[in-house]
């Protein structure tokens, strides 16, 4: 088995234990309606502070109405309000309402807490190993980074 499938099988391995940590805090107090593409629908927003519905379908890699059906039930709950564009009336912009704001800060601290003490565990060399693999992670998801075949074409 190569290093890279070794790293991958340990990634779908770790992988669903963060995303329980996570699922658990985010439906501690939203129940089950509350799902891990809306969360991060809000955390856009919240870097952001003002989207357009295509620019959240193209960060899921969803299609505008699966995109859509995510806004729609943030706004049914008020965390997301629609403003139209006041020079282009086919785009609406989103952007988070208090109430989305203060949900989202909410959430994102406790998952902290519950992950903060598990990176206390660590010593200091695994702290910055796990620090530079994911930015590498980052790095190559985000298309920061060229294939040797696309570097060819150029």
């Amino acid at each position: 088995m190569s290093t890279a499938e070794e790293s991958a099988q340990a990634l779908l391995a770790i992988l669903p234990r963060i995303n329980q940590i996570m699922i658990a805090e985010l439906r501690r107090d939203h129940g089950e309606d509350t799902t891990m593409p809306q969360f991060r629908v809000l955390g856009y927003l919240a870097e952001e502070g003002s989207l357009i519905l295509t620019d959240i379908a193209r960060r899921r890699h969803v299609s505008l109405a699966a995109a859509s059906v995510i806004v729609q039930a943030l706004v049914e709950r008020g965390w997301i309000m629609r403003t139209p564009d006041p020079d282009d009336r086919r785009q609406i912009h989103l952007q988070l309402t208090d109430a989305g704001r203060q949900q989202y800060e909410q959430v994102n601290q406790r998952m902290l807490a519950n992950l903060i003490p598990l990176m206390a565990l660590l010593s200091d060399d695994e702290i910055t190993a796990v620090k530079t693999a994911l930015h590498a992670l980052e790095r190559v998801l985000t298309g920061e980074i060229q294939t040797e075949s696309s570097a060819n074409d150029l």
